[in-house]
This record gives structure tokens, C-alpha cells and sequence, in this order.
């Protein structure tokens, strides 16, 4: 109860319940549920609708580089659409190739493989690609997958049980493995909340790879953490024209991210 001044100085009392004032929070807060969750669907649908960059014809990735001279290395990319070239626009740009040309600067005979997929997640990876690296006898494996496994809402549980076996099969062959999951996946091509809420479910996905991989002593990029400002600060030119897939620019980040990781791995050989 408390006291309210009526007109004149008269004073009257009122009685407020507790339980009415839960309702009408709970209320609104469901309300506000359901709105965020109209907005979420808006914004998927349009999401699916959206023009994404043609995956074909894929770019020709590979080939060798660096001085006849220099010490052999079988360089094997696994991966989706990014480790395919997807938005580099040509090979040269592509992040395997400028990988592959970096090392080649240090004084390797790179052979590069490169066998990313567009739209492969990491299942994809383990049953499609696995078999063709283990065949190229690798030296160095970089694995950068599960932007697909973000916005196909794979479990968490089935992404550490495909990357351990992933990571299982490759150290097999006596290969140094470097591992990264999924990049900052607040794109530009999304609104809000749809771009905060796939840049939670990225870090989701990375973390669950990133802990197979500490377990299993393999080397991680944290992509997302390396690159995301710069795709953030500069989206016009880090990203291609979707908005979606990185850009040259985009790809040139990503390679100075995972080049130092593949230097101090192969260092450790």
C-alpha cells in the first residue's frame, strides 16, 4: 500500500500487487521475444534470398612454387569455398597460392594441393578431402573450414568428433596439421541481429575445433579474432561483391593471419 495526494490535500491510499507487476514484465519481455524472433526470420529469409557469388567454374588451384633449389615441401589446403578461391576473383589471389608463394620466399620448393569446396562443412571435409591429402603424401596440412557449419546449424558434438578424426587421420601421415575455424562471420551482407548472433554461433564452432586441436597438439589460427577488425573497419574492400566471401584484400589478411602459424609449425618439424 502507499499514499497518494488527492487534490485539495486529501490523502488516499492504493494497493499495488506484486504478482500483476511480474505479469506485465513477463509480458513485454515475451513480447519483445517474439518481435526480435519476426525480425530473426525477416532477416533469414533474406539472407537465403541474397545473391552469393557463383560457385563455378571453380578457379585452378595448385601447382609448385619457389627455387628448384630450394627444400621440398607438399603444402595440402583443405577447406569450402575460401580455401577454393571463392571472391579472390583469380588464383594468383587466392589465399592458398599467396600462402604457397610466402613459403616459396623462405626458401621452400612448395607443391601445392588445394582442395577446398564450396559450401563443404566439416564432415565434408573429412569424407571428401581427407582421402585425396593422405594421398598427396603432405608434408604441411592447413584445414580452415565451418563457415558452412555456422548457418547449417551443425551440433557442436558431431563438429569435435569430425575434426578429431580430421586431425587423427593427417597426423597419420606424418604431415605437420594447422588448423582454423570459421572467420568472423558478422558479414556485411546481414543486418542486425542476424550478423552478431552467426558472429556468436562462429565462435561457438571455432572454439569446438580449437579444442580438438590444443588436445591433439596441433597448431590453431584464430581466424576470426586475427581478421575480423579488419574486415570490420575496412568491409568495402575486404569483402567481395556478395558482401560474403572475402575479396582479394580479404585474402591477403587471411594469409598474413595463418603464415606465421604454418613458419613457427613447420619450424618445429
Amino acid at each position: 500500500m502507499f499514499k497518494v495526494w488527492a487534490a485539495g490535500g486529501a490523502v488516499t491510499h492504493a494497493r499495488f500487487s506484486v504478482g500483476s507487476m511480474i505479469k506485465a514484465v513477463v509480458a513485454g519481455a515475451a513480447a519483445a521475444v517474439v518481435i526480435v524472433a519476426a525480425v530473426l526470420g525477416i532477416e533469414v529469409a533474406l539472407a537465403m534470398r541474397r545473391t552469393y557469388l557463383p560457385t563455378s567454374p571453380a578457379l585452378k588451384l595448385g601447382g609448385v612454387f619457389g627455387n628448384p633449389q630450394g627444400t621440398p615441401l607438399s603444402f595440402v589446403v583443405l577447406g569450402d569455398s575460401t580455401a577454393a578461391g571463392l571472391g579472390s576473383g583469380t588464383a594468383r589471389d587466392a589465399y592458398p597460392t599467396d600462402l604457397a608463394r610466402e613459403l616459396a620466399d623462405r626458401g621452400w620448393r612448395v607443391t601445392l594441393t588445394a582442395l577446398g569446396i564450396s559450401g563443404a562443412r566439416v564432415h565434408d571435409v573429412l569424407t571428401d578431402q581427407v582421402p585425396l591429402a593422405v594421398a598427396a603424401s603432405p608434408q604441411l596440412v592447413f584445414v580452415g573450414i565451418g563457415a558452412n557449419d555456422v548457418t547449417h546449424l551443425t551440433s557442436l558434438e558431431a563438429i569435435r568428433r569430425d575434426t578429431a578424426t580430421i586431425v587423427e587421420r593427417l597426423k597419420a601421415t606424418g604431415a605437420t596439421v594447422v588448423i582454423a575455424g570459421p572467420p568472423d562471420m558478422r558479414a556485411k551482407a546481414w543486418y542486425e541481429p542476424l550478423r552478431s548472433l552467426a558472429g556468436w554461433r562462429g565462435r561457438q564452432v571455432a572454439a569446438a575445433m580449437e579444442s580438438v586441436a590444443r588436445a591433439e597438439g596441433v597448431a590453431i589460427v584464430p581466424l576470426a579474432k586475427e581478421t575480423g577488425p579488419y574486415f570490420g573497419s575496412h568491409p568495402d574492400t575486404a569483402y567481395a561483391s556478395d558482401d560474403f566471401h572475402p575479396g582479394p584484400a580479404g585474402y591477403h589478411a587471411w594469409a598474413r593471419a595463418i603464415l606465421p602459424v604454418l613458419v613457427r609449425a613447420l619450424a618445429r618439424r
